[in-house]
């Protein structure tokens, strides 16, 4: 794929740095902390106004942005991971660019390159894979693709940040080789490619706050990989002045600044940290506006001149000018008449993200298991039952930071319905349920106080909801995060809110009322307080108090068809984040499972989407277990026996336990897919489109094979991680465990032969790359895409070393009949180890055997060498 470059020229170091020099103590301080929760710090003087960052692994969040307004919803970081494919995920990240650039951001967070190193994992669905060369060579893609819309990149979290329990305390002991081999490796790739940024992580690595850790910061980073990107601090990760800073930490997320920012200037000015120090930081903030086209021109021409109150009023006049000018800044909509006005949404997806995110959905879906009734043939398939609780409710992305709103999300259900023929007999039973929490108070019938669909949103300033509000407006979530995206006018630190509307009973019974959040907040029902918790303090990390929060609330007898009015109140005193949620819970009248059961009997075909939902795939909190959710395994088991032609969907952001894998006529892995899922999913089912994935992780047959699986630190906050270098599919290697599905296995509508292997030498000098050339060949009826993966054992080693380790793949796409020959290098880096006494990768002399195949566990050509 050819990348469009609109970056912007580089601007030369020594102007720069003559502009950083001519800058006071105080501005060159601002620089390196946020204003506030999504802005970095800029200069008047300079006409650097402050820069804009954004969550967004999977799209462009828009915390900033209009009620209304949505963006692209692309497949997650386990489904990119699984195409296995560098130039749609450099696709995928440059069309996130160009919806960033249109909005305005200057920076992205994302992608997460930590390694999915347990199933547990409440991020494992934003990370690519467990194996670091498919992480590192997909990331750097990634990287290259949003940088080529001239919007930074910011890869996270550097380093160590693989499971989320207690991730703001946990001490992750990781012995050096694994440092290195493991998680290291993916950073060091996007360095190479050119990030132009970085997110260093909450936790500790073997005893130092990521923040502070001088060895990793910048004795590695800048020192030995010659990186010149902005290093900044997670949300609240930065911890010291002087040791953050001295490490190498350029600048502090969010503001207003707790450790640099004017802090550092205090500093810089007691002689507790060196000028330079600051100056290094200054510069490569500068350094970073200036690619992505933040700091005017004439800026740098201006550096090493005098400045004067002249000159700096001549620039705010020509700043003033750039902002009424500028359309990429919808959030300074509108300069007119009246500037309380609200903003106009901002709409940033259109047909060919869609088509472009229904392509690569398709081409992430794994198919584990097929008895040869996939594709169906529609012509055949007159009747067919689509079942599960995610067949009608799909989670296509998931919760936290990577959460966007999108401008719509296709069901499974409604995919198939607009795909098979018309006249096609649907029948639909979700069977079971799969919440973790009381399920939202909007997913029952509910009006605001107006009688429009939803609930009432309503704003006041000061601590207490009385008289009139502020603002109000109607919400179709009852869900609500209140950080950095308030009202405007409205401050974070002294607002109170009420969300309230009426429940109009479906049915008579018993129903549950509860409320969750973080803050004070308190529950009524027609008008009766039932939950009270108005001195609860806020909390700094929103993720964790999401799942972490308890619900309290009471259950009540209500009639059918007569409104009961439900409210909320929240009031907050701090800067911090705060939450509020109601969830209501309708009694259950029927026999949902057994509804599921008949209906697969009478069908041609059992459609079951099985899966998790944004409550269990959330950053803050790991998960418990890898067993679905709820009586999804039940479900699956008896729809089965009841119909041959069971076709299981798994909608999961990660690993689960698949029990009845072998029982079932195929098993398609779908992750979380984006806003395109049921179409690109009926695109697999009937054959239009390969299910191009291949697994980007092992599944186990039992939790105990995992190398790693337990994320909880012990009583001193240390986890230890005693797999080492055996990571994943290498554990289960050297355990001589086998898996259920191995990593990197996936199944196609085609064949593949693998012909022939050729070595560009049989032995090899240190320093001489190896070239591999493959043959394959498309020996099926239908054009298939397959994925050739190499492989590296060495026969024998001086140190324990996996068993074989991946070292390059091949995306390889054949008509029938065609076959190719691709090439693959070796080069020295890809048969050493760390040498953790030398300091050095050390590239062992001997025996190294070549592996190419269809997974790990599926190699079809061999070959040794001799490394001299």
């Amino acid at each position: 794929m050819t990348l469009n470059i609109d970056a912007t020229p580089e601007i030369p170091i020594e102007r720069l740095d003559a502009l950083v020099r001519s800058l006071s103590i105080e501005e060159r301080a601002n620089l390196t902390a946020g204003i506030d929760s999504w802005r970095a710090g800029g200069v008047d003087g300079i006409g650097l106004e402050p820069m804009l960052t954004q969550d967004g692994p999977n799209g462009v969040r828009g915390t900033t942005f209009a009620r209304g307004s949505s963006a692209t919803c692309t497949p997650c970081g386990t489904a990119l991971g699984a195409t296995w494919d560098v130039d749609i995920v450099a696709e995928v990240a440059a069309r996130i660019g160009v919806e960033a650039k249109r909005a305005g951001v200057h920076y992205m967070l994302g992608p997460v390159v930590n390694i999915i190193r347990s199933p547990l994992g409440g991020r494992d669905f934003e990370c690519y894979s467990e194996d670091p060369v498919l992480t590192a060579r997909l990331a750097a893609a990634y990287v290259t693709g949003i940088q080529s819309q001239g919007v930074a990149a910011c890869p996270k979290h550097f380093v160590g940040n693989d499971s989320e329990t207690k991730r703001t305390t946990v001490n992750c002991i990781i012995d050096e080789r694994a440092l290195r081999e493991v998680y290291l490796l993916p950073f060091e790739a996007v360095v190479k490619a050119g990030t132009w940024s970085m997110m260093v992580a909450y936790n500790r690595v073997n005893g130092i706050h990521c923040s502070r850790n001088a060895a990793l910061n910048s004795t590695l980073l800048r020192e030995e990989w010659g990186w010149d990107g902005v290093l900044m601090s997670d949300w609240y990760a930065a911890h010291d002045t002087a040791d953050d800073a001295t490490a190498g930490l350029d600048l502090e997320m969010p503001g207003p600044a707790k450790v640099l920012g004017s802090y550092l200037a205090e500093a810089v000015r007691a002689r507790k940290v060196d000028e330079e120090t600051l100056n290094s930081a200054a510069l490569r903030v500068l350094t970073l506006a200036g690619r992505v086209g933040a700091l005017p021109l004439d800026a740098e021409i201006e550096a090493g001149k005098e400045r004067t109150p002249a000159h700096d009023a001549v620039t705010a006049t020509r700043i003033a000018a750039a902002k009424r000018a500028d359309f990429r800044r919808p959030w300074l909509q509108p300069a007119a008449a009246d500037p309380s006005a609200p903003l106009e949404p901002v709409l940033l997806s259109d047909a060919d993200a869609a088509a472009l995110v229904r392509r690569a959905a398709a081409d992430s879906f794994v198919l584990l298991t097929n008895d040869g009734t996939l594709p169906l043939n529609p012509a055949k398939t007159h009747r067919i039952a689509v079942l599960g609780p995610n067949a009608a409710a799909p989670c296509t992305q998931g919760g936290g930071a990577a959460h966007i709103t999108a401008p719509y999300a296709i069901s499974p259900l409604d995919g198939l319905r607009a795909a098979l023929p018309e006249g096609t007999d649907f029948v639909h039973e979700p069977g079971c349920t799969k919440d973790r929490f009381v399920p939202q108070l909007t997913l029952l019938p509910v009006a605001d106080m107006e009688g429009k669909p939803g609930l009432t949103v309503e704003f006041w300033h000061g601590q207490e909801p009385k008289g009139e509000p502020f603002v109000r407006y109607n919400s179709t979530s009852s869900d609500l995060h209140l950080f950095g995206d308030l009202p405007a006018g409205v401050a974070q630190n002294d607002f109170s809110i009420r969300l309230s509307g009426y429940l109009t009973p479906p049915m008579s019974g018993l129903y549950k009322i509860v409320m969750r959040g973080l803050g004070g907040r308190r529950l009524l029902v027609d008008g009766k307080l039932v939950a009270d918790e108005w001195d609860s303090p806020a909390g700094i990390d929103i993720p964790t108090a999401i799942f972490e929060g308890k619900e309290d609330g009471d259950s009540f007898e209500l009639e059918a068809g007569k409104p009961v009015l439900i409210a909320a109140e929240l009031h907050s005193s701090s800067s911090s984040p705060s939450l509020l949620a109601i969830g209501t819970a309708a009694p259950d009248a029927s026999d949902t499972l057994g509804a599921a059961v008949t209906a697969a009997k009478s069908a041609d075909v059992a459609v079951v989407v099985v899966g998790t939902d944004e409550a269990w795939e959330h950053e803050g909190r790991d998960r418990q277990t890898t067993t679905l959710p709820g009586r999804q395994n039940e479900l699956v088991e008896r729809v089965a026996a009841a119909n041959a032609r069971t076709i299981v969907i798994v909608n999961a952001g990660c690993q689960m336990d698949l029990p009845w894998a072998d029982k079932v006529a195929a098993v398609l892995y779908a992750w979380l897919p984006g806003q395109e899922f049921g179409n690109a999913l009926a695109d697999v089912l009937l054959g239009v489109a390969e299910p191009g994935g291949r697994l980007p992780v092992t599944i186990a047959r039992s939790a105990a094979d995992y190398p790693a699986f337990d994320t909880t630190p012990d009583s001193d906050d240390k986890l230890v991680y005693r797999e080492s270098v055996n990571v994943g599919y290498r554990g289960f290697d050297a355990a001589g465990i086998a898996p259920r599905f191995a990593f990197g296995h996936g199944l196609g509508y085609t064949t593949f032969e693998y012909q022939s292997m050729e070595l560009s030498a049989e032995g090899l000098c240190e320093g001489e790359p190896a070239e591999l050339r493959v043959k394959v060949k498309n020996t099926g009826k239908r054009a298939g895409k397959e994925v050739v993966q190499l492989y590296v054992a060495p026969n024998k080693a001086s140190v324990p070393r996996p068993k074989m380790e991946l070292k390059g793949f091949a995306v390889v796409r054949l008509k029938p009949g065609e076959s190719t020959e691709i090439v693959l290098t070796l080069e020295d880096r890809d048969l050493a180890w760390w040498d953790a006494r030398k300091q050095h990768w050390h590239a062992e002399p001997g025996k190294y055997e070549i592996l190419v195949g269809r997974s790990s566990r599926d190699i079809k050509l061999r070959q040794t060498f001799d490394l001299a």
